[in-house]
């Protein structure tokens, strides 16, 4: 994404009172630097993680963890940050695995390369997706990113002697780096995490760039930012490609990490799934992304002691967090880690509800 030119030094306005223009690098103001302890303090716990986990089943669900993040980070972007609906990412997720399996088990591709070429391609259908779809806006847009799901969903399954159909796509190679292959759960583990991680960091520069600030102006009010000439539709087609692109790479380690690929799994409830992680985490905050993906995730997992009433109680569980936590668990996490600075002396806790430092 090119950054706002004249037009986008004006594009702030809109959201200004949420991202305060400091002259200083994003690397180096004091909430960037709260940010880096924080996923410092989440890496750490992801490494030391393993030494609780007793089964290969717990690295398991950690490990869709991880891909789901990569996910939900990328759609909060679009999302949360600048205000696009999408129910349409599971198919990008779906094009991601798809193409990377295809490519490196017919082809012979190399997987890592595969993973690259799948994603330049779903760049270009997200670009060709997103240049009609978003013109439009609210429940039209929604239809509009089902439909595209829908698309897909049937291609998968009717393409059969490409995708192996409704019975999936078998023989995806495990990805490896210098001789040491990433074919357990233990080792795709420290991959997984390591991308996810890893992609947090340009996610969140991005958020506090003036691109960023664009961004949360088209979320704030299109029409005020198309009259301070933020370009408005391109911004909303590269974010859209973006986190299109996010979900592809997801895709592809979803693939290589289990070795089949299923149509089933990139469907539209996959897509309502990835949603429900952006709401109950909280739309706008990166933060509220790992929140929502680990939800999400582990709670089904946990609630499957229950059997037949396990659909039940978890419909209960995230209907009682919507009404009572409408705008997720971020806003939670950061007046708790407010506290927590201010009882060690760290100073107060920035609590803007638009696009502070703080957000992520």
């Amino acid at each position: 994404m090119s950054a706002p030119s004249s037009a986008g030094s004006s594009a702030s306005a809109p959201a200004s009172a949420s991202a305060p223009v400091t002259g200083r690098h994003p690397l180096f103001t004091a909430p960037a630097r709260r940010f880096m302890r924080g996923w410092l303090a989440v890496a750490v716990a992801v490494a030391l993680l393993p030494l609780a986990l007793r089964s290969g089943y717990q690295f398991t669900v950690l490990n869709v963890v991880a891909v789901n993040l990569i996910v939900v980070t990328g759609l909060n972007l679009l999302m949360g940050y600048a205000g696009q609906i999408s129910y349409g990412h599971a198919a990008f997720f779906g094009m991601g695995a798809y193409g990377s399996a295809i490519l490196s088990a017919t082809h012979g591709v190399d997987p890592w390369l595969a993973m690259g070429v799948s994603a330049c391609g779903v760049a270009v259908a997200a670009a060709v997706v997103g240049v009609p779809t978003l013109r439009l806006k609210g429940n039209y847009l929604v239809m509009a990113t089902l439909g595209f799901n829908l698309i897909v969903d049937v291609i998968l399954v009717q393409w059969s002697e490409v995708t192996g159909g409704s019975s999936g796509f078998v023989g995806v190679p495990p990805l490896a780096v210098a001789g040491i292959s990433f074919d357990t759960d233990r080792s795709f583990y420290w991959l997984a995490w390591g991308v996810a991680l890893l992609l947090l960091i340009p996610a969140r520069n991005l958020v506090h760039s003036p691109v960023g600030r664009a961004l949360r102006a088209i979320h704030d009010s299109e029409p005020g930012a198309e009259a301070c000439g933020v370009p408005t539709a391109s911004y909303k087609v590269q974010v859209f490609v973006l986190s299109a692109v996010f979900a592809s790479l997801a895709g592809s380690l979803h693939a290589h990490y289990l070795g089949i690929v299923a149509p089933k799994t990139f469907d539209i409830f996959k897509s309502v799934e990835f949603v429900t992680m952006c709401l109950i985490g909280g739309m706008g905050s990166l933060w509220g992304g790992l929140a929502g993906a680990l939800l999400l995730t582990v709670l089904p997992q946990m609630l499957g002691v229950f059997e037949e009433h396990h659909d039940l109680i978890f419909g209960a569980i995230l209907l009682v967090m919507l009404i009572f936590m409408p705008r997720g668990v971020s806003p939670w996490l950061r007046d708790m880690a407010g506290r927590m600075r201010r009882g060690s002396g760290g100073g107060t806790s920035d609590s803007t509800p638009h696009g502070g430092e703080a957000r992520p």
